[in-house]
């Protein structure tokens, strides 16, 4: 059995037609020829092989079939209209969820400096998720949740049909109280081993981390391996450890800043023992995602940027005055 193939626009025009009650009216509320109006419905009844419309001198009246068919056509319509409706919210309004993941030290950040910036977020539940990265994403890359929409993190996607948007270099190195490290000086990495680290749970490896840190002098890196007294599943945690004298952490340099100002933290080795790690916004191409996640995303890389080129004048600004 032939399966019909019937269009939006044949649709409507039956659904206008009935309820009109007469052609004319249709071709006026349609705004197309009478003459095309009875071509449709003439072409329709000849397709679906049965009478849809009784015709009179002065108006058309539903058939047995036609009064029957029409709740199906219009409730098809409301669909199509629902539809639309649908795809229009989907690219242009501020509502719905947009659910951003990223490392614990980045949501503090976030949390703290970026989304408070955002302004006139409308009727956008924006939903703020913990995402740690494994050792080996580094190395294979990192894991899409299937419920994200804007991941920030520091490994580059493991699905290459993603975005990756650069947005700053990050250092990563060892920092600890100036209390522990009057107990436990430490000079350089290779002294790691015999120190207590403060370990990351989900980078473990049996009972210990590994730390990577470039060789002095070259562009060469090397692991070490570290372990300590102390286990904690995310960066934030890890520092509290470390500000209360317990050992020394492996963190980014901007999660410390304010502990670097006061004293609390201090890194342990010259700036050439670091690991420099890319930041990125990862997230689907912009035709696949709706414009309220555009919108987050965009407003949050224009935040994040302006505070790093603020940050940046002024570190310029400093460095000119301590040259004077």
């Amino acid at each position: 059995m032939n399966k019909l193939q019937l269009k939006h626009r044949e649709l409507k025009i039956i659904s206008v037609i009935a309820a009109s009650e007469n052609i004319s009216h249709a071709a006026t509320v349609l705004g197309i020829a009478q003459a095309n109006v009875s071509k449709y419905l003439a072409d329709f009844e000849s397709k679906v092989g049965l009478k849809v419309f009784e015709r009179t001198t002065r108006q058309l009246t539903l058939t047995p079939f036609g009064a029957a068919l029409l709740p199906y056509i219009n409730d098809m319509l409301d669909r199509n209209e629902q539809l639309n409706h649908f795809i229009a919210d989907y690219k242009h309004e501020k509502r719905g969820r947009v659910t951003v993941y990223a490392p614990t030290g980045i949501i503090a950040y976030l949390t703290k400096h970026v989304i408070a910036q955002i302004k006139d977020i409308g009727d956008i539940t924006l939903s703020l998720k913990t995402c740690n990265l494994e050792r080996k994403a580094f190395f294979e890359g990192v894991d899409f949740p299937d419920d994200c929409d804007v991941l920030i993190t520091y490994a580059h996607p493991k699905d290459e049909s993603l975005v990756a948007s650069f947005i700053t270099k990050y250092a990563v190195t060892a920092f600890a109280s100036p209390t522990y490290l009057e107990k436990h000086p430490i000079h350089q990495p290779d002294d790691l081993e015999r120190h207590s680290c403060i370990l990351i749970d989900s980078v473990m490896i049996d009972d210990a981390n590994i730390w990577r840190f470039n060789v002095t002098g070259s562009k060469e890196v090397r692991d070490y391996r570290v372990t300590g007294n102390y286990v904690c599943d995310n960066t934030q945690s890890a520092l509290e450890l470390a500000r209360n004298h317990l050992g020394i952490v492996f963190a980014p340099d901007k999660s410390v800043q304010s502990d670097l100002q006061d004293g609390t933290l201090v890194a342990c080795f010259p700036e050439q023992n670091e690991w420099w790690l890319d930041l990125v916004a990862i997230f689907r191409k912009r035709e696949y995602q709706p414009w309220r996640v555009q919108y987050v995303l965009d407003e949050m890389l224009r935040e994040l940027r302006n505070q790093l080129a603020q940050a940046h004048l002024l570190r310029s600004e400093q460095a000119s005055v301590n040259d004077n």
